[in-house]
């Protein structure tokens, strides 16, 4: 598959510096990555990898990437079905701690220190190397 037919949305710099081969938008807050990717998926995107990915919970990591397919120009109900309930479920885990997804990278430099951020970082890009992987594309 063609490396132009995808997009990462993100908020991670490490995914930004690291996947460069890839096109990515890079949002300021967990929050913009999502609505990004659902508008995106509005406009005729289908998700590659799903926004709840990963061991770690939504409303510990600071930073989340998805990945996009632009290969058609219909609306994928399923693709915007799983990107819906993904931000239900992140408000709803967010519910104590709302600032948790409109953090900027700013409030992020200044909630965790600096091994916690590079652990958090680590764990997205690894998750969408490991989505890559499994579409056969090896960017390492």
């Amino acid at each position: 598959m063609r490396l132009d037919k995808f997009e990462i949305i993100t908020n991670n710099p490490l995914v930004c510096k690291t996947i460069s081969r890839i096109n990515h938008t890079q949002e300021n807050t967990l929050y913009d990555v999502l609505t990004v990717a659902r508008d995106r998926i509005h406009l005729g995107a289908k998700i590659i990898s799903h926004p709840l990915a990963g061991s770690v919970k939504p409303h510990e990591t600071p930073y989340r990437s998805i990945i996009l397919s632009h290969s058609n120009d219909e609306l994928d109900f399923q693709s915007l079905n799983t990107l819906e309930q993904a931000i239900e479920r992140y408000q709803v885990l967010c519910k104590n701690n709302p600032d948790h997804l409109t953090q900027t990278s700013a409030n992020i430099v200044e909630r965790y220190e600096e091994k916690k951020r590079n652990d958090f970082q680590l764990i997205d890009c690894q998750l969408i190397k490991s989505s890559l992987s499994s579409f056969g594309l090896h960017l390492d």
